[in-house]
């Protein structure tokens, strides 16, 4: 209940999956705390199903900014009866890509007020079986060959877009491009590494969440020694 006499109704709810095996039979309860410490947030000292948990209470939390809550006990009887503020969050955690030793999943984070969505967010993390770590960019290529694969984003995001030029993708809803960025946003598949940009990290809120694929083969360049990409292809 807030203090001007409205209702404000939160829900959260979460549906999570998580693999008994890894790859050819490899068993996953290794991955555990990794998953909780960076897929669910929640730290790596609770046990699976308590960070499950957790992942509902952090966000039913994300409402704590909310000013002008009041106590239920506080609120006269006969001024409950109405909700005129609904929000719901659902997160679904699945994993996508689950092979040669590597793992990836996806978090798939949707906000609904009053029944219409006002935001959706897709986030990725792999982990390696083998060495136990969450895997980032300095996984797969040579610091000084980042901007080289900078500039393959913006190639290949000029191409999946018919531009010619920075004018065209900006007349998109594009922004920023220039100083695309190789993030900690992306996942793996039988074809090539793909890089997911949340909402106005690369693009107006109206174009979502841009998706830029970058084959193996023209990766190559630019990968470190003992690359988890050399395994993967």
């Amino acid at each position: 209940m807030m203090s001007n006499g409205e209702r404000c109704t939160i829900v959260a709810e979460a549906t999570i999956e998580y693999p008994k095996t890894i790859g050819e039979n490899l068993p996953a309860d290794s991955l555990q705390r990794l998953f909780a410490a960076y897929v669910l947030e929640s730290g790596d000292t609770l046990s699976l199903s308590e960070a499950m948990n957790q992942v509902v209470v952090n966000s039913m939390h994300q409402y704590d900014f909310m000013e002008g809550a009041v106590s239920e006990d506080d609120v006269a009887e006969d001024s409950d009866d109405m909700t005129t503020l609904k929000y719901v969050t659902s997160t679904r955690i699945t994993p996508i890509y689950n092979k040669h030793g590597v793992v990836t999943f996806e978090r798939v984070d949707v906000v609904k007020k009053n029944d219409k969505v006002s935001s959706v967010t897709h986030r990725y993390y792999s982990f390696d079986v083998e060495s136990q770590a969450y895997i980032d960019v300095n996984r797969l290529f040579r610091d000084d060959a980042i901007s080289d694969v900078c500039q393959l984003l913006k190639q290949q995001l000029l191409a999946q877009n018919n531009a010619t030029g920075n004018e065209q993708l900006n007349d998109l809803g594009y922004f920023n491009v220039e100083n695309i960025t190789v993030s900690r946003n992306f996942y793996f598949d039988d074809n090539g590494v793909t890089w997911s940009f949340l909402p106005n990290e690369l693009a107006v809120e109206a174009v979502g969440e841009p998706k830029i694929t970058i084959p193996y083969k023209d990766l190559e360049p630019s990968l470190c020694e003992n690359s988890i990409i050399d395994r993967l292809y």
